[in-house]
């Protein structure tokens, strides 16, 4: 093969790769600028949480929906015919059920249920005490914590 031609395959190949990777750096950016804007907390997938809203989406057309009232809850489940199990985020009591799903990992589980029990505390749903003490959760001032 000419040496020319190589040279030229590689920029034919490396350049684009090197656009869409810019492309994709400047969007990320935005959107988290944005969110430091919005003063989101905790996201998944398209959800965004704040301490007073529920944001579906994004851009100007994101819903927006109060955390209170609002309710969250992580399923991980296996579809007849799906060879992977998936992770299931429902949130109850949005006027309809917001339901959300991504293949399994342990990443997407562990944003999920963080996701969930985040919302669930801003929206006065606390966990149980029984829960949070199998979960290693203390809740309260720090004058009420016993030493161990």
């Amino acid at each position: 093969m000419d040496p020319i031609l190589g040279h030229a395959w590689i920029g034919a190949i490396a350049i684009p790769l090197a656009i869409v990777m810019a492309i994709a750096f400047v969007l990320e950016q935005y959107q988290q600028r944005q969110d430091r804007v919005d003063g989101v907390l905790l996201s998944w997938d398209d959800l965004r949480l704040t301490r007073s809203l529920l944001i579906v989406g994004s851009g100007r057309d994101a819903e927006r929906y109060p955390v209170g009232g609002l309710s969250a809850k992580v399923e991980v489940t296996r579809s007849p015919g799906q060879p992977d199990d998936e992770v299931h985020l429902v949130i109850k009591n949005a006027g309809a059920d917001i339901r959300r799903r991504q293949p399994y990992s342990y990443g997407a589980s562990g944003n999920a249920q963080m996701f969930a029990i985040k919302l669930n505390m801003l929206g006065g749903h606390p966990r149980k005490a029984s829960d949070a003490s199998a979960a290693g959760v203390v809740d309260g001032p720090r004058s009420d914590r016993h030493a161990a």
